[in-house]
């Protein structure tokens, strides 16, 4: 989905705002709506940013907020995509109204959107009231309820532009802040480290010193100290070991944390983490773990603004991740489906041009694992026709398993040309 965070000229604070988001490809559509809305008296606020992109939910999140109601052009373009998904949760979280407007028929839309008020502007013999003019009439309808009372001589409303730029002040002045008191952790931090890595009892380590070379000279002045000095000297010697040793080896355990044990297992994001002996980006590389790779979390420390956790992996060694790197979100699998004939042996396949969508099941609206870039070597194990496309059901390098249509990959051999 987009949004131009623009309301094109309308900025009477008695007018619904109403937030319409669609994909670029529906934009022709998306202006009709916009155009109907202002004739009838609302505000629209129409969006034309590409999907995507750093940072698009902090975008996004102040226009929702902004508007009285969200009304959501959905094809096949946008049926399956998370940001769509996104835009109804965020909106329902801050109990706006939502309206899904259908330009043309769709095969199935996300879950998440089942369910939600649903406009046809299709005519369709099956569905009472579709078409373009009856979908016109429902959606004003369905906004009106939306209207809220507005005090015409308060104070005015701060635009979306406003409440933007104030937040990113605001979001500056917390970065020099975190960034000051940081430096003081940081240095706290390291002495930490050193505290617990450097030698035990210096002075002792020369007092013990001072005592042995007294005894020795007392017993050259006096003989009969001898016999005393030898019967002291286990004692002395046991005494020397205990001062003398060296201090245990350094881990991330004796690094003060604060407990924190999700319930959920925490995963390696999309371009992998790099765990750490200890909570500083200057600390030794414990383990390079690729995507998805799950950890166990035991506690965490906040460092110049951001948490460090501090995990256990599989094979049981101990180091910190940094927040901005790891997920909680558990990685999406492909789904057990009936019907796929087995391919015996695997089929060597690549992805094409364009590279490949790898989903949880064979269709077009299943959730994507992953996308994979062009060349992209995978095993076919299986395949199911559905529609008008084979789909095969793939093994990746990684060991992920996820199906792929027919037309987005590239055969690497004559058995695989014929599959």
């Amino acid at each position: 989905m987009s949004v131009m965070a623009s309301t094109r000229g309308f900025t009477a604070d008695n007018k619904v705002r109403v937030f319409v988001a669609a994909a670029r490809a529906d934009a022709s559509f998306a202006d009709q709506i916009g155009a109907f809305l202002h004739n009838a008296g609302f505000q629209p606020l129409l969006d034309r940013y590409e999907s995507g992109g750093h940072g698009w939910q902090d975008r996004l999140a102040p226009l929702i907020d902004d508007a009285d109601a969200l009304v959501l052009v959905v094809s096949e373009a946008s049926a399956s995509s998370d940001q769509c998904v996104w835009e109804v949760e965020e909106a329902q979280r801050l109990g706006k109204r939502v309206v899904l407007v259908l330009p043309a028929p769709l095969r199935g839309v996300a879950r998440e959107l089942a369910g939600l008020n649903t406009i046809y502007f299709y005519s369709d013999p099956n569905i009472p009231n579709s078409g373009f003019y009856d979908g016109q009439r429902r959606l004003e309808a369905a906004l009106r309820g939306a209207e809220r009372v507005r005090n015409g001589v308060g104070p005015s409303r701060p635009s979306a532009q406003d409440q933007q730029r104030d937040a990113r002040r605001a979001e500056a002045h917390a970065r020099k802040e975190a960034h000051r008191l940081g430096k003081a952790e940081a240095k706290e931090l390291k002495r930490e480290i050193r505290r617990a890595t450097g030698r035990r009892f210096p002075m002792l380590r020369v007092a013990f010193l001072t005592v042995v070379a007294a005894v020795v000279i007392g017993v050259v002045m006096k003989p009969e100290l001898l016999t005393q000095a030898r019967a002291s000297w286990a004692s002395l010697t046991t005494a020397a070991e205990a001062i003398t040793a060296e201090a245990p080896p350094y881990s991330p355990m004796d690094v003060s944390v604060e407990d924190y044990a999700p319930e959920r297992p925490l995963y390696a994001g999309r371009t992998g983490a790099n765990v750490r002996d200890y909570p500083l980006t200057t600390g030794e590389l414990v383990a390079e773990l690729p995507a998805r790779t799950p950890m166990r979390v035991t506690g965490r420390r906040n460092v110049q603004g951001q948490y460090w956790f501090r995990v256990q992996l599989e094979d049981g060694r101990v180091g910190f991740v940094r927040e901005d790197v790891v997920t909680f979100t558990a990685p999406r699998v492909a789904l057990p489906i009936a019907g796929v004939s087995e391919i015996a042996p695997a089929v060597a396949v690549s992805s094409g041009r364009a590279g490949a969508k790898v989903r949880t099941a064979p269709r077009r609206n299943a959730s994507v694992i992953v996308r994979v870039p062009a060349a992209t070597s995978m095993r076919a194990t299986g395949k199911i026709r559905e529609g008008e496309h084979w789909w095969l059901r793939v093994t990746l390098a990684d060991g992920r398993v996820g199906f792929v249509r027919d037309d987005t990959i590239t055969p690497e051999s004559r058995t695989a040309a014929s599959l």
